[in-house]
């Protein structure tokens, strides 16, 4: 186990976690589990990311590879992945799953997703509140970010239209995001038919998962990065469900791939300091004009200050992007037949030896 502080993101391996920065509460960071440590019956392989509200986990569970996500101590972090496994949970059951969202899986052995979407254990003390997602191959954003700051644009917009097409499908069931940033999604890429590789995309964070009779009292500002907040959300107390505060979120992602780094500083800044800098509109400089003129148009109307100014919502932020990358590529066909065409085939096929031997026994019978 280690101590990681979610502010300045200085670690301690032995839990005696201090920060020199007055604004940085260190002592009271989550611990974040280790390679081949144990919650409960789920066995740690690594964390993928760590979330101001939460962490995501490559793990097993009954000798199977999964993902986990624990939310950090605090009733609001508990609420928020509550709302979040019920979200799916619910989706599931209705057999409307989105492919960009996580697939839920029972927290125990011996349950299902309709009796228990969320699991709860006790470690060092604390009450955790987690669930368990079907493992799929992919990184995060930010990490192939961190890698590659400016994608190839095609790669970009591909990424962009999934993006706003996994939040369209959360609006259309009426939920909220409001956390959108590069830290809450998986990429993985795959081939096509016209031979190069395309994104795509795992959005393995909800956000605040709320609807707009509540999103006034669930939304909380250590759900999202400081530097993702929409400039609407600063004032808690005045907070009022839009689309267009997740189409913020959009913009800023979209943007951040296209200069190359984050549109607000906010590496050794207190929260209060990147907030400031929202309020005051401190941008960092678009500078791709030239090159991507209409992409950069794009981008910054979904950032503007102003929520009337924006796209309306996400789907309307996917249309624009689509005029100029069109689909998304489809995968290319596998050369193999899927699994459930190979399982037809094997229970044909042991019908037939069935037959043929009940045929063969009852001729000798007979004989």
């Amino acid at each position: 186990m280690k101590q990681i502080c979610l502010l300045c993101e200085r670690t301690s391996p032995d839990n005696n976690l201090y920060c020199q920065e007055i604004y940085c509460p260190a002592e009271m960071s989550p611990t974040i589990l280790d390679y081949g440590e144990w919650m409960g019956d789920v066995e740690i392989v690594k964390p993928v990311m760590i979330l101001r509200s939460g962490v995501l986990y490559e793990a097993t569970h009954q000798k199977k590879k999964v993902f986990l996500k624990v939310a950090h101590p605090g009733e609001e972090n508990k609420e928020r992945l509550k709302r979040e496994a019920e979200f799916l949970a619910g989706i599931q059951l209705n057999k409307e799953q989105n492919e960009f969202l996580p697939v839920l899986l029972p927290p125990y052995a011996n349950t299902t997703i309709k009796d228990d979407a969320y699991g709860k254990t006790m470690l060092r003390g604390h009450l955790l509140y987690f669930c368990l997602f079907e493992y799929a191959e992919g990184e995060p954003l930010r990490d192939i970010l961190t890698d590659n700051p400016q994608l190839w644009i095609n790669h970009a917009g591909w990424l962009m239209i999934s993006l706003a097409t996994a939040v369209n499908f959360l609006h259309i069931k009426g939920s909220f995001h409001y956390a959108i940033s590069p830290d809450a999604v998986l990429v993985y890429f795959y081939e096509t038919e016209g031979k190069f590789d395309a994104p795509g995309i795992l959005l393995f964070d909800l956000g605040i998962v709320s609807d707009a009779q509540n999103v006034r009292q669930d939304w909380y500002p250590f759900a999202a990065l400081p530097a993702y907040t929409a400039p609407e959300l600063l004032n808690a107390q005045a907070v009022q469900p839009t689309y267009a505060t997740d189409v913020y979120g959009l913009g800023l992602t979209l943007y951040e791939m296209l200069v190359g780094e984050p549109a607000f500083t906010y590496k050794l800044h207190s929260d209060e300091e990147v907030y400031e800098a929202i309020e005051r509109n401190r941008r960092i400089r678009m500078n791709r004009v030239e090159d991507v003129k209409s992409i950069a148009d794009i981008a910054l109307q979904a950032v503007n200050p102003q929520i009337q100014a924006r796209q309306p919502d996400a789907s309307v932020f996917a249309q624009q992007l689509s005029t100029y990358f069109g689909q998304v590529p489809s995968p290319k066909p596998s050369r193999w037949p899927s699994l459930h065409t190979i399982m037809v085939v094997v229970i044909i096929l042991l019908t037939i030896a069935f037959l043929i031997a009940l045929a063969v026994s009852l001729n000798e019978f007979t004989a």
